[in-house]
């Protein structure tokens, strides 16, 4: 295997581990379909999980007038979040470092749409 697609599976993989898929769009290979998926999909999935712990940060104020309650329902939340955000993370790992294009649930959909909206916007443009 050549060094160019051991660079777009290195840079496919890192795509799902937190904000490290910024480091894809500054890639030399950023325009290889391959890696542009991967990309779009690890920064949908961490945006996305970013979003939900800022929910259950809310909820956790929100309930802090119930201290029992607050600290049992924030624990649990915040462990299914964490143990959901770890599975899609390996999945979508698993299947950068095999050069599969998997479609990760809740995710995938969103990133693929994103993806081809500004495929479409980069058109128009010139």
């Amino acid at each position: 295997m050549d060094e160019n697609n051991q660079n777009i599976r290195f840079l496919s993989a890192i795509s799902y581990i937190g904000v490290f898929f910024v480091i894809g769009h500054f890639a030399v290979e950023r325009n290889n379909p391959e890696l542009r998926f991967h990309k779009y999909q690890g920064g949908v999935l961490f945006c996305f999980f970013a979003l939900l712990y800022m929910m259950n940060a809310l909820l956790s104020l929100i309930l802090s007038f119930f201290p029992p309650i607050q600290i049992i329902l924030s624990f649990l939340i915040y462990l299914a979040l964490t143990v959901a955000y770890v599975i899609l993370a390996v999945m979508g790992i698993k299947s950068a470092l095999c050069f599969n294009q998997v479609i990760l649930p809740f995710v995938g959909s969103l990133a693929v749409m994103l993806r081809t909206r500004v495929d479409e916007y980069l058109a128009q443009r010139k």
